[in-house]
């Protein structure tokens, strides 16, 4: 029968704890083995941080969709926009199920007496003289159509998993940089250790021939 996992992790989490404070399980317990417990503890909370940091950016982005959406709404303006020119193809332009690819010359005016003539992708088909519906800034730019409050809460947890992503993969990076050191560490303690034992080991301070 499997352990609980929630018991299995606190076990892990106490243990990490009481090495990290040098209460070891014995009296050989070493620096390096507190650093690695205490570098197992920090690698816990960091990615516990993660997923909390996560939760609070998707959090704030979801619980205020729909004032941004609102706010967005408002000062964006439906506008009616006259074709003045002819419909001509666009090299760069890739049509799509949503898109025809091809490029018009529009006008309009808003806000008023501010008159901008500008190109505009072709939603279907059109000719000169033709009103097409575009939505435009305060200022009279060209826009696209406000997002609704779906679209700002997907954008909100979409938000959220990026700084999750982002903040897991730091925490993990830095954690392996430590774990190399702490490796480095303890290569150069065993060799240290090493050419301290290994004469009596080898019996050579005895005058004794090399086991090796």
């Amino acid at each position: 029968m499997w352990p609980d996992s929630r018991a299995v992790v606190g076990f892990s989490m106490r243990a990490a704890l009481r090495g990290s404070l040098g209460r070891g399980p014995g009296p050989l317990w070493r620096k390096l083995d507190r650093s690695r417990s205490r570098a197992q503890l920090l690698l816990v909370l960091g990615l516990l941080g993660a997923v909390l940091f996560g939760c609070g950016v998707a959090g704030h982005g979801v619980g205020t969709a729909d004032v941004q959406a609102r706010a967005e709404a408002a000062r964006l303006h439906r506008i009616d926009a006259s074709v003045v020119g002819s419909i001509r193809p666009d090299a760069t332009a890739v049509a799509t199920r949503y898109r025809t690819g091809e490029l018009v010359w529009v006008s309009w005016s808003y806000p008023a007496g501010h008159a901008v003539v500008a190109r505009f992708e072709l939603p279907g088909p059109a000719a000169a003289g033709d009103a097409l519906p575009i939505w435009v800034t305060d200022d009279g730019a060209i826009a696209d159509a406000p997002r609704g409050t779906g679209t700002m809460v997907l954008l909100a947890l979409g938000t959220g998993a990026a700084a999750w992503l982002a903040l897991t993969a730091a925490v993990l990076t830095i954690h392996l940089l430590h774990r190399r050191l702490l490796r480095h560490r303890t290569d150069r303690f065993w060799a240290t250790g090493w050419e301290a034992v290994e004469p009596h080991w080898s019996g050579r301070l005895r005058g004794r021939p090399d086991r090796s």
